[in-house]
This record gives structure tokens, sequence and C-alpha cells, in this order.
């Protein structure tokens, strides 16, 4: 019973594995990010509330879903790149905090750290100069 359990589990893992995240997949996220920033810079310009808020939302939505896979055992892109998910994650929710706060200066200065942290991710794993 033991090892049909665990053959089971196997064929699921492996399965769940076959699919994947590909290059496709990145492609779509980052262009819901260069979106995602963009509303939040019109509605800061523009003082939007609710264009910040749900440009937040869905910058968050999509960098939780971001991955690149590793291209060998030292390669540590794919944690750098998890990292630099996570500091866009507490960025954004500080944007979000601000503006609903009226701290527009504040919001603007998370946007700013944001784009800072997309930069820096295309600058170790696309190899930008």
């Amino acid at each position: 019973m033991k090892k049909i359990m665990l053959t089971l589990l196997g064929m699921g893992i492996l399965s769940m594995s076959a699919y994947g995240y590909d290059q496709a997949d990145r492609i779509k996220d980052m262009q819901t990010m260069e979106q995602a920033m963009s509303e939040i810079q019109k509605g800061i310009l523009y003082n939007n509330q609710k264009m910040v808020l749900e440009g937040v939302e869905n910058l968050k939505k999509a960098s939780a879903d971001v991955e690149v896979a590793p291209k060998g055992d030292m390669d540590y892109t794919a944690v750098f790149a998890k990292k630099q998910s996570k500091n866009i994650m507490k960025y954004a929710e500080k944007i979000k905090t601000n503006i609903s706060a009226g701290h527009k200066h504040g919001a603007a200065k998370n946007y700013t750290n944001v784009l800072t942290e997309c930069i820096t991710c295309h600058n170790k794993i696309r190899k930008w100069n």
C-alpha cells in the first residue's frame, strides 16, 4: 500500500513540474508589471487614488508569479529574482499605505524604489550594462 501511495505521489509531483513556468509566462508577467507601474505613475500624477490602488494590486499579483529557472547548480538568479519580487511587493504595499494616507510624495518615493528593484533585477538576470 505504501509503494502505491508513494508512486502516486511521485507521479503527481512529476506531472505538476512538467508544466512549469516558461518564457511566455514570464513575458506576460513582465508586461503586466510594466502596465501596473504605468497605472501607478499615472494615478500619482493625476491624483487618482483608485488608479494607484488598482496598479498596486496588479503589480503585486504579477510579482508573486515571477520565476526564473536556474541554469546550473551555482546559478543563484532564481533566488535573486524571488528576493527582488518580495522587495517589489513590500514597496508596492508602501505605495498603497502612502496613497491611502494622502502622502503622494511617499508614494512617489516608493514607486521609485519599485523601479530600482526592477532595474536591478534586469541588470543581473538580463545582463544589462
